[in-house]
């Protein structure tokens, strides 16, 4: 029987990394129009049907469009629960076809699992994680984790992504925690409860309000500083990414606001923007410029810093905050960054590892200071290196980079090692 298809896959290797496979629809430029009769869903196991059937927009009674089914596909493997999603025609004998959606359901729960693990923050833990990523088949994530060591932690967290229908999504997370600040001499406890409502409008635009409740306690031995807060982050995201977690071209622009209403009140605004664009040789060129402002309360507690894996790379961590390191601490902050991503991997090179593994070349470079008005050139901080991206079930991806700190127009001696999950944007 003859079939055309179009393939977008990540396939397993015995159970740890994932990849992805393209394969061109160039063929279907020389194949007569298609009138599609039926569509059909294949190779589902637990995830309900409907939950797919949402996500096709191709028309029945209509010729074949390979850009709807080349979207639908898209918007399939975007859920994350497939290694494999990929649309094929099946011609019948009156000259219509089937426009057939095939999937292959991923690695979505976890039995329950001790393992040691690595924050650059917090250190070496022993972490307990359970996680159902299909739950009930319904694309709901049910997580339940717990670590001690480098931090005392527990956190639970629901989600559903279509919980009112018409992509209204409704999550909820509760932490406790606690844990050595990273450079102030005080003790943190966190206790946090927070629940999130959001609405996609078309496919493009997406806003989400999370109204939290928090209690933060700065302790040493001289005083405790406690902070209660009521914190409705709003925030605005515009998204043509093809692929969610490696996109090959799109932009992503995010504007976040977040008020905190308390005893000493002040809010953080957060505005981030994403390009992808396909380049040569397989390579996607990523750029991405993020900015920070705060307004009202500033005190120590709540001040951040440059020189960790999701800002600039290449930087040990700040032991203390002292003059001959203050360019690195702020509360406002503008960075960028410019990573070349190319697929090492492919069905053609295995390398004794697994498909869809990637290396990324990366700069970043940015300000930050104590208010906007006194960034200047004098303080700018960057860092230059190289890492991999090694794709995993259910956490999408692992990202190891090794980087060089830059100032003042000289490279630091020592490079340092970062590690993180997901991309960094």
């Amino acid at each position: 029987m003859n079939f055309i298809s179009n393939i977008l896959e990540r396939p397993v290797l015995t159970g740890l990394f994932l990849f992805f496979l393209l394969i061109s629809d160039d063929i279907l430029a020389f194949t007569p129009k298609h009138h599609i009769e039926k569509i059909e869903i294949i190779g589902l196991e637990k995830t309900k049907n409907y939950i797919i059937e949402r996500e096709i927009l191709h028309p029945l009674n209509a010729k074949l469009d390979s850009s709807i089914a080349n979207l639908d596909r898209n918007r399939i493997f975007n859920l994350g629960l497939f290694d494999k999603v990929s649309w094929r025609l099946l011609p019948l004998e009156n000259g219509n076809s089937i426009l057939q959606y095939l999937m292959i359901e991923s690695i979505n729960k976890t039995p329950p699992l001790v393992f040691p693990g690595y924050e650059e923050e917090r250190g070496w833990s022993i972490n307990g994680l359970w996680i159902i990523n299909n739950f009930q088949g319904k694309n709901r994530t049910f997580k339940i984790e717990g670590s001690f060591g480098g931090q005392q932690r527990i956190e639970i967290y629901l989600s559903d992504p279509w919980i009112f229908g018409n992509h209204i999504s409704l999550s909820s997370f509760l932490e406790i925690n606690s844990y050595k600040h990273l450079f102030l001499n005080r003790q943190i406890d966190i206790k946090t409860f927070k629940m999130s409502f959001g609405k996609w409008y078309g496919e493009k635009l997406k806003i989400r309000i999370s109204p939290a409740l928090t209690q933060k306690n700065y302790m040493n031995s001289i005083d405790t500083l406690s902070y209660n807060y009521f914190t409705p982050e709003l925030n605005f995201e515009f998204d043509t990414r093809d692929i969610f977690w490696n996109p090959k071209k799109g932009v992503r622009i995010i504007q976040s606001v977040l008020p905190m209403i308390g005893e000493n009140s002040f809010y953080v605004w957060n505005q981030s923007l994403s390009v992808y664009i396909p380049s040569y040789f397989n390579t996607t060129l990523a750029l991405n410029t993020t900015i920070q402002r705060k307004y009202g309360y500033k005190n120590d507690t709540w001040i951040d810093y440059f020189g960790n894996s999701f800002n600039i790379r290449g930087w040990k961590l700040p032991e203390k905050k002292v003059l001959s390191n203050d360019f690195r601490f702020g509360h406002d902050y503008v960075f960028s960054t410019i990573e070349l991503r190319k697929l090492i991997i492919t069905d053609k090179n295995r390398g004794g590892l697994s498909k869809g593994v990637s290396i990324v070349a990366f700069f970043d470079g940015g300000f930050i200071e104590s208010t906007m008005k006194k960034l200047n050139k004098n303080k700018f901080m960057g860092g230059v290196g190289f890492g991999i991206r090694l794709p995993l079930p259910v956490l999408q991806s692992l990202r190891i980079d090794i980087g060089w700190g830059l100032r003042n127009d000289k490279f630091n001696q020592k490079p340092s090692l970062h590690f993180a999950i997901q991309q960094k944007f």
